[in-house]
Parts: structure tokens; C-alpha cells; sequence
């Protein structure tokens, strides 16, 4: 009787080994098993630029801030198109004379195509189109820029730029968003979240260094005068 217990016993304890082998041997395996998951990151930041808001303003207006940025920004910029501008005049009784001395109170309001050449190896994308919106007020600037389609395993990508005065200077607010189609093995999807959260954190950080170099650049010019046909 003690004899064919124990062997019951054994018999019991065996399986039940088994049976966590096999759990744990599937785990292993569906842990592995390749899943299409969709890694994405945001990263916000803000600093202040060393120039008053109606030069910066008129800086990022008059000169080619796009081209400037995107450059240094691990893309490259192919073709820019404006879509259409709207400029609100009413609540400036001398719109031409303060256009021109930089005190413009008119509302603008632009709308640009961005085609763009990356540069980043881990986005099996060769081109990016984007559809920039660019609301300019007295004293308030919002820059929304996000792409129109996913284009290769870059699923999207969006930034904002919004700026306002800080006494005699600027402060500016940045945001970077992206999200990356990957296919790779269950386990390893937080490793993609976190390395996507690093390209937008490498991208925010590369943004203010080149907003902050691209201001520097001209706000010491006492006339901000535009860069023929690239308004």
C-alpha cells in the first residue's frame, strides 16, 4: 500500500513537472515568436531664446527657418510649397508701416507641403512628406508640422513649435512624436518603445540646438529683410 502511494506520488509529482516544462517551454517560444507591434515615443521641451519675440518672430518669418532646422534635424529638405496664407489686417491700423519696423499686430496664417529626404538608418523610408500649419500672432507662434501618410515602417510623426514673449526675450516650447512599424520578438517590444523615445528625445534636442543657433544668426540685424523666393 505504502509502495503503490509512493509511485502515485511520483507519478503526480512527474507531471506536474511536465506540465511547468511545457508552460514554461511555450512561454519561451510565444516570447520569441516574432509580432508586428507599433514602437512610439514623445518628448517635450522648453527653453528661452536670448532675442525679443517680435525679432524672432520676424526671424522665423523672413528667413529660411525650415530649410535651417529640418537640415540639422537628420533630414534633408527636397521641395517646399506654400498652400495657402491667410493675413488678418484688422486689428493693425498701419499694417505696411509696422510690417516694416517689425511691430506687424496682423494675424497670419500658413500652410506648407514639406517633402524631406531622411537620414536615420533605422527608418526604411527614403522620403517623408508633411503638411506644416503656421499660426503667427502678435504674440503668440504655433507651428504644427505632421507627416500626410506613414511612409515605409515610420507609421508618423509630428512636431509643434509654439513660442511667446518672455519679457525681452523668447520662450519656446517643443514637442516630438513619432511612431516606428517594427516586427521582432514579443519580449523585446519595451526595448523598441524605449529606443524610439530616444529618437525623439534625440530630435527635440537637435530642434532647439538649431532654433537656438538659427535666431543667433540674425538677431543682431537691426532690419530682418526677407530671403527673396523662399517666403
Amino acid at each position: 500500500m505504502t509502495i503503490k502511494f509512493w509511485n502515485s506520488t511520483r507519478v503526480a509529482i512527474a507531471g506536474v513537472v511536465a506540465l511547468i516544462v511545457a508552460a514554461g517551454l511555450g512561454v519561451s517560444i510565444w516570447s520569441f515568436s516574432l509580432v508586428d507591434y507599433l514602437a512610439s515615443g514623445k518628448q517635450e521641451k522648453s527653453f528661452v531664446v536670448d532675442c525679443d519675440f517680435a525679432k524672432f518672430r520676424q526671424i522665423m518669418v523672413r528667413k529660411n527657418a525650415t530649410a535651417a532646422i529640418i537640415g540639422r534635424s537628420g533630414m534633408t529638405l527636397l521641395d517646399e510649397k506654400i498652400q495657402d496664407v491667410q493675413l488678418d489686417t484688422s486689428g493693425d491700423d498701419r499694417p505696411l508701416l509696422n510690417a516694416i519696423l517689425g511691430r506687424s499686430k496682423s494675424d497670419l496664417t500658413a500652410i506648407k507641403q514639406i517633402t524631406v529626404k531622411l537620414d536615420d538608418p533605422a527608418i526604411d523610408a527614403d522620403k517623408l512628406v508633411l503638411r506644416q500649419q503656421a499660426t503667427i500672432q502678435p504674440d503668440l507662434m504655433n507651428v504644427v508640422t505632421k507627416s500626410k501618410e506613414p511612409s515605409g515602417n515610420l507609421e508618423s510623426y509630428e512636431t509643434t513649435l509654439e513660442a511667446q514673449p518672455s519679457g525681452d526675450r523668447t520662450e519656446v516650447k517643443l514637442m516630438v512624436a513619432l511612431s516606428v512599424r517594427v516586427k521582432l520578438p514579443k519580449m523585446f517590444t519595451s526595448r523598441a518603445d524605449t529606443q524610439v523615445q530616444r529618437s525623439a528625445l534625440d530630435a527635440v534636442t537637435e530642434q532647439e540646438r538649431s532654433i537656438t543657433a538659427f535666431i543667433a544668426q540674425y538677431a543682431d540685424e537691426r532690419l530682418i529683410l526677407p530671403e527673396l523666393g523662399k517666403e
